[in-house]
């Protein structure tokens, strides 16, 4: 067995384990009984592989532990809030709500007898200044998360990214003298400040917003109508920080690089830098690290063509992710379509350049639409399963919108730095991006009012199971067919 295929064992060993953690309750008795019997049976009859197979029920026992250990630790009642007082950081960009500006706080030092390792969310006052990388001298009596709606886990959704508790009114909070760190925070998030008050300023509502969310990701900024018009027509995905949207990104550098006169293989290189650029750029936030990687992989499917190897790289990024965070693989949705997503991409891109191996006019959108099949096909049952949604124009509104996403993101991005180099002439550069902004919310507008765009549905997790059951083998069946005609590589 080659070294890859060890590693990527090895993942698969770990996300299984993770997956079992996640989704059963697994008594510490049933673990060790399934190692020791796993164990023995490779020595038995697997003598040949008994490392590799001992690796691999290790790994996947570590899976379950590893997430066991992370619910244990968000439990309700571990979760009992104290008062605490003390030093600590401000370890987000805060995000202004409706009321409140939601700050993620880590202590540093405490004061008070109690003293939690847990991320606090502060719901600072709207005037607070507290920046990234701030000190700030905080004391509250903390709270525990409430679940206020029984289909969606609020508590852990906020443990997913290791917040335990809620501070709503802090006494008398105080930014302390900044500090090296403090300092490198507030440089980190000038650009990201700069771009949207350009934006803000060149392009009128909801069009701004729609801008924002293509580059800054989040649909924050979106009137409630429009947010809602794009939910239903089953694009909200384009304003989101994903996997997909990175990939398209990736794509747009490697234009450019090409454009500039570099080789293909220094414009994979160019569009990598550009990917880590764009995501210091929105701020380096956990969900765009996370999409920034998943993004990476797709892009890297698309170029490489090879099941194998773009599978591997997606895997392994996804158990990277998971050694992390375990508990992202059960709550974080963004995390589940983001691989979906990707997974999808993977899959397709090989068999699409195979299938579609001539050049003929069209090939372009006919390669897009089965782009868009294959994503839909991967993440819409999740949709149903989690939002009880369905969309029923998904389909044809990607197939319609997507295709303009990379140019109305290029356009923006140039309009944007086009305010500050080249003031009055920018307004050139803000019409083109107005012209594409206004095409996709005009669309999308009239889409989600068509009879039947949004359909309420439900789904339960053994339909999902047989759902990607049914996708798997059909995966299978298509790789035998392409082998048959020596297609497959």
């Amino acid at each position: 067995m080659r070294k890859d295929q060890v590693l990527i064992t090895l993942c698969l060993g770990y996300i299984g384990g993770v997956l079992a953690g996640s989704f059963f309750v697994v008594a510490w008795w049933m673990v060790i009984l399934f190692l020791t019997l796993g164990i023995a049976l490779t020595a038995v009859f697997f003598r040949g592989k008994v490392f590799l197979l001992t690796a691999l029920f290790a790994i996947f026992v570590y899976g379950i532990f590893s997430v066991t250990q992370s619910l244990n630790q968000f439990r309700a009642e571990n979760m009992q809030g104290q008062a605490v007082s003390g030093i600590a950081r401000v370890v987000n960009d805060p995000e202004e709500k409706s009321f409140y500006r939601s700050v993620v706080l880590r202590m540093e030092s405490c004061a008070s007898e109690y003293c939690p390792r847990e991320k606090i969310l502060w719901q600072a006052p709207l005037a607070s200044e507290t920046v990234f990388g701030a000190r700030v001298s905080f004391a509250c009596a903390l709270a525990s998360p409430e679940n206020f709606d029984a289909a969606f886990d609020y508590r852990m959704f906020l443990a997913k990214d290791g917040i335990g508790y809620v501070c709503r009114k802090a006494e008398n909070p105080r930014i302390l003298t900044e500090d090296t760190f403090a300092r490198l925070g507030r440089w980190l998030f000038i650009p990201k400040r700069v771009f949207l008050a350009a934006l803000e300023r060149s392009l009128p509502q909801p069009e701004a917003g729609l801008a924002e969310g293509l580059i800054i990701g989040g649909d924050e900024r979106l009137p409630q109508t429009l947010k809602q018009a794009f939910v239903t027509a089953g694009l909200s995905h384009i304003v989101a920080i994903s996997g997909y949207n990175i990939a398209l990104i990736a794509q747009v550098f490697v234009l450019l690089g090409i454009g500039i006169g570099l080789w293909r293989k220094q414009a994979l290189w160019f569009a990598a830098f550009g990917v880590i650029w764009f995501v210091v750029l929105v701020g380096a936030q956990a969900s765009a690290i996370r999409a920034g990687i998943m993004g990476l992989c797709a892009f890297a499917a698309l170029f490489v063509g090879r099941l194998s190897r773009s599978m591997n790289l997606l895997l392994g990024a996804a158990a990277l992710m998971l050694v992390f965070q375990p508990l992202l693989l059960r709550y974080d949705v963004g995390f589940q379509l983001s691989f979906l997503a990707t997974l999808a991409i993977v899959v397709v891109s090989p068999f699409a350049e195979r299938l579609l191996p001539q050049e003929f006019w069209g090939k372009t959108l006919v390669e897009t639409a089965l782009m868009t099949f294959a994503v839909e096909l991967f993440v819409v049952p999740l949709i149903i399963y989690q939002f009880q949604k369905f969309a029923s124009f998904a389909l044809i509104a990607n197939i319609l919108l997507l295709p303009l996403v990379p140019y109305t993101m290029l356009a923006v991005f140039f309009a944007g730095v086009a305010f500050f180099i080249l003031p009055g002439l920018h307004i050139l550069l803000t019409a083109v991006a107005y012209f594409l902004l206004r095409v996709m919310t005009f669309t999308v507008e009239q889409m989600s009012a068509w009879p039947g765009a949004g359909v309420r549905v439900s789904i339960g997790a053994s339909a999902l199971i047989w759902w990607y059951a049914g996708l798997f083998l059909l995966i299978v069946i298509m790789r035998r067919y392409l082998r048959k005609r020596k297609q497959y590589v």
